[in-house]
């Protein structure tokens, strides 16, 4: 048994209603691009990690370096220091022990094995600083663009490996 109901012109328009709605849908998900995983330049990756700088037994400096949405991202924990000199050498007391909170890094440019990027100590202060690997998992920070006598140390880093700080 057999049922056929008559064909009026109000269901022609709908048959083609939706035909064409679903031709619309079609060619909007084609036009679409695929989400794709952002992808980290190798030149970035090389610093992601946690850089420590360690002085008589006290961290005193934490460079966390991540991935954020593609990007490379991070920010710095310090504790008060003081130097005496400059460069590599430069006499260290550490004041106060207790780490700063993370304050973030901005403006990261990455060259070689250089990266460059601002920062915002806990004084509020703007920073403009250099982070050179040395080798694998070392490498060594220093200030950029200081008024002309200024003398600050350099920061020997190392990455730590399979911790956290």
């Amino acid at each position: 048994m057999s049922s056929t109901k008559a064909l009026t012109p109000e269901r022609m328009a709908l048959g083609i209603s939706l035909t064409m709605f679903a031709i619309l849908l079609a060619a909007c998900a084609i036009s679409l691009p695929a989400q794709q995983p952002a992808s980290v330049p190798a030149n970035a990756a090389q610093f992601v990690g946690i850089w420590t700088a360690t002085h008589t037994g006290t961290r005193y400096v934490i460079l966390d370096l991540h991935i954020e949405n593609g990007s490379l991202a991070g920010g710095i924990r310090v504790c008060t220091f003081t130097t005496t000199g400059e460069g590599e050498h430069a006499d260290m007391t550490i004041t106060d022990k207790t780490l700063s909170p993370n304050l973030p890094v901005s403006n990261l440019v990455v060259s070689g094995k250089t990266l460059t990027f601002d920062w915002k100590d806990p004084d509020g202060d703007e920073n403009h600083l250099n982070f050179e690997r040395t080798a694998e998992n070392s490498g060594r920070l220093n200030w950029r663009d200081l008024p002309q006598g200024t003398k600050m140390p350099v920061i020997l880093l190392t990455r730590l490996t399979g911790k956290k700080p």
